[in-house]
């Protein structure tokens, strides 16, 4: 029998209802080492245990009390069991509690598995609320630095290769942070990436980090740099290596003047 025919099988085994055979079967079965059906008993057990507990107190009927009677009345000695422990693989049990029990394990077995999912979607919960509460915080510090009348709008305009893509640069100068967003750009290709640059009045690059772009052509890097805010006189963005290179090597895609700031702005 597979391990999923003896579900049922180990919630009567469980609650000590179990056909001899079956049981037999299932213990010859647990014998083999099944991790499965052995996990599958202890939490069927361990609800078992808990719902015993649980069940009120149900008096006999008056006709299973008077043959408990007689029982007792022919042989002092008798002693009748209450059927708080199983002999496992033996048919003849008590029929007071266990069909309750068995019920009662199989409603319980079904709350767990209810409950797991239920915990992992909590927890996806807590996961996308987290993240949120992260987009919330970049939002916030996105509009401040687009208020601050301390940040430099910097606008790129298409290259050659992609005349139609357009980028702008805000330039928190006092806090050396980079906000650049681009659009209308093309996927870079396969083993491909864009690449920021900042160019300074000697005609240096420097490499200001890279950035991919979705399905619309829109991208965006985010990225604290400090130079000499007086040198810098352009940025520009090039198609590079995945991964970006030193210096720039692929063509220009976006470019942009850096106008400088009079002393004291």
């Amino acid at each position: 029998m597979s391990c999923e025919r003896l579900q049922d099988v180990i919630v009567e085994f469980a609650a000590g209802t179990a056909r001899e055979d079956e049981a037999r079967e299932l213990t010859a079965h647990l014998a083999q080492g099944c991790p499965v059906c052995a996990g599958r008993l202890a939490e069927a057990e361990a609800i078992g245990g808990q719902l015993a507990l649980a069940l009120p107190e149900v008096a006999p009927s008056p006709s299973v009390r008077a043959r408990l009677m007689e029982r007792i009345g022919a042989d002092p000695r008798v002693v009748v069991p209450f059927p708080t422990e199983r002999a496992r693989g033996r048919a003849g049990r008590s029929p007071w509690l266990p069909a309750a029990v068995a019920a009662g394990i199989a409603a319980g077995i079904a709350a767990v598995a209810v409950y797991v999912p239920l915990a992992r979607d909590r927890d996806a919960l807590r996961a996308e609320m987290s993240r949120l509460d992260g987009d919330l915080r970049t939002a916030a510090d996105t509009l401040r630095v687009l208020r601050s009348p301390a940040v430099q709008v910097v606008a790129l305009a298409g290259g050659e290769p992609q005349p139609g893509a357009r980028g702008r640069i805000f330039w928190d100068r006092a806090r050396g942070e980079w906000r650049f967003y681009a659009a209308e750009l093309r996927p870079p290709g396969p083993g491909r990436t864009y690449e920021l640059w900042l160019i300074d009045d000697r005609n240096r690059k420097i490499p200001a980090g890279t950035f991919d772009v979705d399905a619309r052509g829109e991208g965006e890097l985010h990225v604290s740099l400090k130079v000499d805010a007086g040198t810098i006189v352009a940025a520009a963005v090039t198609d590079e290596p995945a991964g970006g290179v030193a210096q720039p090597t692929g063509s220009i895609q976006l470019v942009g003047a850096i106008q400088p700031v009079p002393s004291g702005g």
